[in-house]
């Protein structure tokens, strides 16, 4: 896994920070970023169900100790010396994850998509409008199937509506489906949304063809942003994030409407 992030190559992950900010913030964040406490507990429990077999390679457990004490802070110091660049979550994330893994893997659909699909942690790169790219996916198989595991804190049909818009994952979905070559009238893509907090809810679902077709186009235009950004960086013309020229401020909806309220 880490080979693959040291390729450098066009992500979905980097498509999608250019459509939620710009192509200039998207080359920050790839630089900066810094995972959140829930982001290394999604990470343990992906590895936990589709890495069994390399967990302990890939996560470390923090020992439950009390830090305050000069016995707890020589323990914990010990543990950080060892654990090198593995991905480190506490006793109670670890006791969570076991609880998550479990709910996961007793849903029906969840066993129906392990057992389809032939690959875990997928990687494969390849080229796009003229870039070399690359997808890391979490199951597919060579017959047009691919699933995206995400942890979230509701995974109701409503709920999980909104943040899957929010967070892009119908992009992220159609980008896999570039990255496997599938054809967009028989791919079928799926999200196996697990919940974080109790009662660790589980649903599955699969994206429309319109979603996957919406999505494709964000990439479209995420990658044509990129490479202006690139090619501007690369001839020294400067890069704007937003403009290069003054931009008109206008009210939004909501401010207007105060005038309106107001006056009755």
């Amino acid at each position: 896994m880490k080979e693959y992030y040291e390729i450098e190559a066009v992500s979905a992950t980097l498509l999608k920070a250019v459509i939620k900010q710009s192509a200039v913030h998207a080359a920050e964040r790839m630089k900066s970023f810094q995972p959140t406490a829930n982001m290394k507990l999604g990470t343990a429990f992906h590895a936990s169900v589709l890495e069994t077999e390399n967990f302990e390679e890939l996560i470390a457990v923090s020992p439950n100790v009390d830090k305050r004490t000069k016995a707890g802070k020589e323990v914990h110091a010990k543990f950080l010396e060892d654990v090198g660049d593995k991905t480190i979550i506490t006793h109670d994330q670890f006791e969570k994850m076991k609880v998550m893994k479990m709910s996961c893997l007793a849903h029906p659909e969840v066993q129906k998509l392990l057992e389809k699909c032939y690959a875990t942690e997928f990687q494969t790169t390849f080229d796009f409008d003229k870039m070399k790219c690359k997808a890391m996916i979490d199951l597919c198989d060579s017959e047009g199937t691919i699933v995206d595991i995400k942890t979230t804190q509701d995974a109701s049909p409503e709920a999980f509506t909104r943040s899957s818009a929010n967070f892009l994952y119908h992009m992220q979905l159609a980008w896999y489906a570039k990255a496997m070559d599938f054809d967009w009238r028989e791919v079928k893509a799926y999200i196996i949304a697990v919940e974080n907090t109790a009662p660790y809810g589980v649903a599955v679902y699969k994206f429309s063809q319109s979603a996957l077709l919406n999505g494709w186009e964000l990439c479209k235009t995420a990658m044509t942003q990129w490479k202006e950004y690139k090619l501007n960086l690369a001839m020294g013309d400067g890069v704007f994030p937003y403009s290069n020229e003054v931009l008109e401020l206008e009210l939004p909806v909501w401010a207007t409407n105060l005038l309106e309220e107001s006056s009755l």
